[in-house]
């Protein structure tokens, strides 16, 4: 499979990374990205860097496009112009399939960061899910990680907000504890991060073992104890409304850029 990826900022990266991880040749990998520092960053990854005017010079099965939403209706129109036939694969968040100028070429991706470690959970649709294409596509993000396959684009929106946009909404949870746990080891930094990534590694590894949060809460505290205590200092102030505030945020947002 070759691919090509028209930007490649953060997310575009982190795909890049898991499919490199995962086997697929830098070879197979092209990308169309004018800022010169991303540029010798890719060039180090032996990819390869064409321009959008040679896009069909090489016959790319997808076309990842990578680029702000403000950018992604007229960016998708480039591409097409150069390159008629091509089957393009939108992460743009909040811009709608049809909201482009040929939508039976658009299949929409709503892929997060963790793909960069095997570990993404992306969302895919299309108007056609039988074509040679979306099976393709879902290839693709496999070997990144999960695929959840949406009937109904509107779905977009909340998956947005909670996969995408939840990442940063834990990493800003962790980053008190990151804190917390740096005033007490206060002469060593580097051991606190040490201690802080076994200590968020280990909470997947419980989950693991027992995917139940009451259960594994339970283990943990005990009647009239500290961790008792901290719960419903947690239940008095909300957190559980304050972080479902934060998703319908993020869902209102990706809303409000598919309407402008």
């Amino acid at each position: 499979m070759k691919i090509c990826f028209l930007g490649c900022g953060n997310i575009a990266q982190a795909i890049i990374d898991g499919l490199i991880k995962s086997g697929m040749q830098p070879s197979n990998i092209a990308c169309i990205e004018r800022n010169e520092q991303r540029v010798r960053s890719l060039k180090s990854q032996n990819l390869q860097i064409i321009e959008l005017e040679n896009l069909a010079s090489i016959d790319f099965d997808l076309i990842v496009l990578a680029v702000k939403p403000k950018d992604a209706l007229s960016a998708a129109q480039s591409i097409l112009k150069h390159a008629p036939t091509a089957i393009i694969l939108s992460v743009v968040a909040g811009i709608g399939i049809e909201k482009y100028s040929q939508p039976k070429s658009i299949i929409r991706v709503m892929p997060n960061t963790a793909c960069a470690f095997g570990k993404g959970v992306t969302a895919i649709y299309a108007l056609d899910q039988s074509s040679v294409a979306f099976s393709s596509a879902n290839s693709l993000f496999r070997k990144v990680g999960h695929v959840l396959t949406l009937q109904n684009e509107d779905e977009m929106h909340r998956f947005t907000s909670i996969i995408g946009s939840g990442q940063a909404f834990l990493f800003q949870v962790l980053n008190t504890y990151l804190k917390e746990l740096e005033k007490i080891s206060s002469t060593d930094q580097v051991a606190a991060k040490s201690m802080f990534q076994d200590f968020v590694s280990s909470l997947g590894d419980s989950f693991s073992q027992n995917p139940s949060f009451e259960s594994l809460i339970n283990k943990i505290k005990s009647p009239g104890g500290t961790t008792q205590a901290g719960l419903e200092s947690l239940e008095k102030n909300n957190l559980d409304k304050i972080l479902q505030d934060a998703f319908k945020a993020a869902e209102n947002r990706s809303i409000e850029i598919s309407n402008e």
